[in-house]
């Protein structure tokens, strides 16, 4: 029976997903044996007792626990991502995929002005930043960021101000994307008392769909769901393949982010047109079935010429293109998070064919779907 210590905290959804991830998994194996309640769950690297286990799943999230940690002879997985660099087993959430699906879900709201908050020196706020840029469409360098320690966004009781200054600087309507729900929370409690609308002058998108509180402010925040309880199995199956001597095949596991959940903070179609917001909504609701121009305005109170004259206007771009990115998109989505067949990929995003996903694929990509899905992972195992 192997001893298995798992110190990953339950005071946040976070937590504990992941510990159910590592429950479930430990449960379908039979010989592993749980240790880690009460308050081993909270502070990790103060209980010495943690050093007689065969094997630890930590959630390591400052210094001072990489080092107590690092010290260690029992071989360690960590789930949180902080310290990439510190030699440890890893399974954790792709954190640059996560931002790039922010990007593209707020992109598709209509937005052509971004930003960001989140944590500095922490690399999984830093890489969320990073594919956050690239779905907008911008340098990371050139995105504007607000960024203080982890510890900084946690409490309540620090001083706002040059947050409040910050996001009442930034152009209105802008799409603001913060690292993890607890700096989302606080910046649009920040906007709430500085006079900033949400979502209608500041959007604010989150990550983690920690649904009590993201339900419980005002206004509702959506956010990017995570596949956490995919980590904690991710991090049990490395930890297990490392203590029965296989060779792991990876330091490091990513488990790719799952959807946005959308609430009212990012509840907005960018644009005074309301013509052009209801376009842009259906599109987002039903290009995946392959639905063309046609079905399109005929959901619309208006004739053809006027929908998409006013659009064009309105977005730059046609109708007939806006639904084939809102296509390319999914498709994107899909590659990158799934192991889906490409014919089952082209059905799912609306293509119809895999020959007609193919050629629209490589027009805008110029490269194959199969090729493209490669790179990312490629890129994945580098990151």
């Amino acid at each position: 029976m192997l001893r298995i210590e798992l110190l990953v905290g339950l005071d946040d959804a976070y937590g504990r997903a992941v510990a159910r991830g590592v429950i479930r998994w430990a449960k379908s194996r039979g010989d592993w044996k749980l240790y880690g309640y009460g308050r081993l769950l909270s502070d990790p690297a103060e209980d010495s007792s943690a050093r007689a286990a065969d094997g630890i799943i930590a959630r390591i999230e400052s210094a001072e626990d990489a080092r107590a940690f690092a010290s260690s002879p029992t071989p360690v997985v960590d789930v949180a991502g902080a310290f990439p660099g510190a030699g440890f087993l890893e399974a954790n959430d792709d954190d640059f995929l996560a931002g790039r699906r922010a990007g593209e879900y707020l992109r598709g709201l209509g937005f052509r002005a971004f930003a960001f908050c989140g944590a500095e020196r922490v690399e999984w706020s830093q890489l969320r930043r990073r594919g956050f840029a690239e779905a907008a469409g911008m340098q990371a360098s050139r995105l504007p960021s607000f960024e203080r320690p982890l510890e900084w966004w946690r409490d309540r009781r620090r001083d706002e101000a040059d947050l409040a200054a910050w996001l009442r600087s930034l152009p209105f309507p802008t799409a603001l994307f913060a690292a993890n729900d607890v700096a989302g929370l606080k910046a649009s409690e920040t906007c709430r008392r500085s006079g900033v609308a949400v979502p209608d002058e500041l959007a604010v998108l989150g990550v983690d769909d920690e649904d009590l509180l993201c339900e419980l402010a005002e206004p509702s925040l959506s956010s990017v769901r995570l596949d956490c309880e995919g980590i904690g199995m991710a991090a049990a199956a490395l930890l297990d393949e490392k203590l029965r001597g296989g060779a792991v095949a990876s330091r490091t596991v990513l488990v790719a982010p799952r959807e946005v959940v959308e609430r009212d903070s990012t509840r907005i179609v960018v644009g005074s047109d309301r013509l052009v917001a209801q376009a842009l909504s259906w599109i987002r609701a039903n290009a995946h079935r392959g639905a063309g121009v046609e079905e399109l305005v005929a959901a619309l109170p208006a004739c053809r010429r006027t929908v998409e004259s006013r659009f064009k206007a309105g977005m730059g771009r046609t109708l007939s293109q806006a639904l084939a990115d809102a296509r390319l998109d999914r498709a994107k989505r899909l590659l990158s998070s799934t192991d889906l067949p490409l014919d089952s990929v082209a059905e799912a995003a609306g293509f119809g064919s895999l020959q007609r996903f193919h050629i629209a694929f490589k027009d805008r990509e110029g490269m194959s779907p199969g090729r493209w899905r490669k790179g990312v992972r490629e890129e994945n195992r580098r990151r």
